[in-house]
């Protein structure tokens, strides 16, 4: 039985937290929500950024690359959240970046899901941001 896309999203963000655990990042928040928008994972990098990330998980070799799927409106979706989490969380005046991590749900050779991790994926077209 096939999953749905439901669960296929939960298992993508855990396998990209675990994979970016693994890289000394921090978790700040999972799953934050903010009136209309998300952000699925709020980590801190070991160089000290604040790294907003976006997760795309794939089910099928089909659909094209996960992180096409981060279109120009879901960019700027992300970064109305980021902005609102870090007056929220008194993070106004720190480096922050957004990154997009994908993961083929299909196990490739080694039998394991694919994670590919995207640092700086986008850049914020917003101000109030810093570098």
């Amino acid at each position: 039985m096939m999953e749905n896309h439901i669960d296929a999203g939960r298992r993508g963000e855990s396998l990209a937290l675990d994979y970016l655990l693994r890289l000394g990042f921090r978790l700040r928040h999972r799953n934050f929500r903010f009136r209309k928008g998300e952000l699925d994972l709020v980590m801190e990098a070991p160089d000290g950024d604040l790294v907003f990330v976006e997760v795309k998980s794939s089910r099928q070799d089909v659909a094209g690359d996960p992180a096409g799927w981060v279109t120009p409106a879901k960019q700027r979706q992300i970064q109305k959240v980021a902005r609102d989490y870090c007056v929220t969380h008194g993070e106004t005046e720190r480096s922050m970046r957004f990154d997009v991590v994908t993961v083929d749900l299909i196990p490739g050779l080694s039998g394991e899901a694919n994670v590919r991790h995207i640092p700086n994926a986008f850049l914020p077209d917003m101000g109030g941001y810093y570098r």
